[in-house]
């Protein structure tokens, strides 16, 4: 009985460090690029066009965002995942937009790498909170 518990907890154990080393492997590099580079700068304005439903200006932005994110290679994983994100929204026609967020896994891929790189920058706060102006 016990060694058969013991078997049970090994390949429980085997298991969830499987798939946990699998989707470590699968996740998008997130070594950030600098948030106030210019290619982030049109991926922010391209996920709030999106945001807005407006499809045109998310692909102008994300065409804008392509020779940036190209300037920006440097050999590194993360460049070479940013610029194949922005290559792909900028491609995807503005018509097929609404479904490909809700059931494209490149959608969620490419997704996961912009926000993981390009977070929103914080506004600048200049009055303590809790102060009136």
């Amino acid at each position: 009985m016990r060694l058969l518990l013991a078997t049970l907890l090994v390949a429980a154990t085997t298991a969830c460090t499987a798939t946990t080393d699998r989707a470590q492997r699968s996740a998008p590099a997130l070594e950030p690029a600098t948030t106030d580079t210019a290619v982030c700068a049109e991926v922010r304005a391209g996920i709030a066009a999106f945001n807005e439903g407006d499809y045109e200006e998310t692909i102008e932005r994300f065409v804008a965002a392509v020779p940036l994110a190209e300037d920006q290679l440097d050999g590194s994983p993360a460049a070479d995942e940013l610029l194949e994100a922005v290559r792909w929204y900028a491609e995807l026609p503005a018509e097929d937009y609404p479904e490909a967020a809700i059931s494209s896994p490149e959608f969620a891929t490419y997704k996961a790498i912009t926000l993981g790189q390009c977070d929103p920058v914080a506004p600048t706060q200049t009055e303590p909170p809790g102060t009136e102006v």
